[in-house]
């Protein structure tokens, strides 16, 4: 799971990078040292100890409407959806509101965004990730699983803890300069427009 936690990471610093270079013209660090963002790597280990997957929805490890037919599976879908929907919202204000009153940190601002709720939170922004991320657990979760678990294990525990230990780092030095200068690091910009 560290491993496709680290994969998430990096494809949360990818999009990122990409919403940024579609709306703004700018490709940036992310505030990061390496093309990773850690707190995605978390939500998606998160993510998959809350609910599992969109067809093995699970709460405190319990089967959600357990077994086989459309109309089950339908369900437990649009109910692994709001749920999701409701944990990105929650937890995107959460993050925000943590830098805000932690480091005097306003990190992002979704004011201009139709159906904002505070400054760190949208309707629209909660729903593209809902839709990536459930389909991402929907039909990429078992094969990058089946995937991770071709790694012999010595080279996987290695992958596993290098990378906890060097993502770990990132995210503590960017924490660091936040507390030291009011302001998250920017390693490096380009601006295209």
């Amino acid at each position: 799971m560290l491993i496709l936690s680290y994969a998430a990471a990096f494809l949360g610093w990818w999009v990122e990078n990409l919403f940024r270079l579609i709306a703004a013209g700018v490709f940036d660090s992310r505030h990061q040292l390496l093309p990773f963002i850690p707190v995605y790597g978390a939500g998606f280990f998160a993510i998959y100890a809350l609910l599992g997957t969109p067809s093995e929805m699970r709460i405190g490890g319990k089967p959600v409407f357990p077994g086989t037919g459309r109309k089950r599976g339908a369900f437990r879908g649009a109910l692994y959806a709001a749920t999701l929907f409701l944990l990105i919202l929650i937890s995107e204000m959460a993050t925000g509101l943590f830098f805000e009153k932690a480091f005097g940190i306003k990190g992002w601002n979704y004011t201009s965004i139709p159906l904002h709720i505070t400054r760190y939170t949208s309707v629209p922004t909660a729903a593209a990730f809902t839709a990536g991320i459930f389909l991402l657990m929907r039909f990429a979760f078992f094969p990058a699983v089946r995937l991770v678990d071709r790694i012999p294990d010595a080279p996987a525990a290695a992958t596993a803890a290098a990378g906890g230990i060097l993502l770990a780092a990132d995210w503590l030095v960017m924490l660091s300069v936040a507390a030291a200068t009011g302001k998250f690091p920017q390693y490096w910009s380009f601006r295209f427009r």
